[in-house]
């Protein structure tokens, strides 16, 4: 029997890049601990089965395609998600991109679309998403974020993510910004900053085995993350389990930084 404090029975959660991989497993992690969800994202081909094992719970799923770098589709997005679900009381802002390229290859448009879509849209979808969870009397926010905000890794190529390190290191500082100015308003905002996470964003690494092997040395688990590894710390940060935390990163590394 699952502890009362980790149970979602009646939560609204939107979650963002929920079209397949770790957006995807996390939205079905809410649902198998009590949670309605939203999944939005720009791409639903890969998300029939996950639909499926969500309403195979008994819980409501809706599916909802928006473009988070836009404004109007965001605006759209938590309307739809807060009209279909009743309210919102989650949001997991988990929709996200990396460009692997050396600093002196990287282009403008390359800078733009990884901070476009990894922080600027992140503050509007956070803001506007605030919006519903005061009608609701409160709400958690969950910014997915990464180790590479904190520790700076050169891989064997030579590469830094210079642009992915820096967006995530502003969804750091933006996640501490909105917990301190929304404390009194009983919307506790946090993130997690996973590892290494086997996904198809990451494959291209783990097909690599010198970068494959250079992170895995350097990780004292000696391994990648796995999706379903993240669904625990999601639930404790939507979960009244998590009441008291606000303003906080929650490290998910392996033993990382510790090593």
């Amino acid at each position: 029997m699952s502890h009362p404090l980790f149970d979602l029975t009646g939560q609204k959660a939107l979650v963002t890049g929920a079209g397949r991989g770790i957006g995807l497993t996390l939205a079905i992690g809410l649902a198998r601990a009590g949670a309605d969800v939203a999944l939005a994202d720009i791409d639903f081909s890969g998300v029939d089965a996950g639909r499926s094992e969500i309403e195979a719970m008994g819980r409501k799923c809706v599916l909802i395609e928006a473009n988070v770098t836009d404004g109007d589709s965001v605006d759209r997005m938590v309307s739809e998600a807060a009209a279909g679900l009743g309210g919102l009381t989650i949001l997991v802002n988990n929709a996200g991109t990396n460009v692997r390229k050396k600093m002196d290859e990287l282009t403008e448009e390359d800078w733009d679309r990884v901070l476009d879509l990894n922080l600027k849209s992140l503050f509007f979808i956070t803001r506007r998403a605030g919006e519903e969870m005061k009608k609701a009397g409160g709400g958690k926010v969950i910014n997915m974020a990464s180790l590479m905000g904190w520790s700076v890794f050169r891989n064997p190529r030579g590469q830094t993510y210079g642009p992915y390190a820096s967006s995530k290191g502003g969804v750091i500082s933006l996640t501490r910004s909105f917990a301190v100015e929304w404390a009194k308003e009983n919307i506790q905002v946090n993130c997690i900053c996973p590892t290494f996470i086997e996904t198809l964003l990451t494959k291209p690494l783990t097909e690599d085995p010198e970068v494959f092997g250079a992170i895995c040395d350097r990780t004292p688990m000696g391994r990648f993350g796995q999706m379903e590894e993240l669904i625990g710390p999601c639930v404790f940060l939507a979960s009244a389990a998590s009441n008291l935390v606000t303003g906080e990163s929650l490290i998910v590394d392996g033993g990382w930084n510790a090593g």
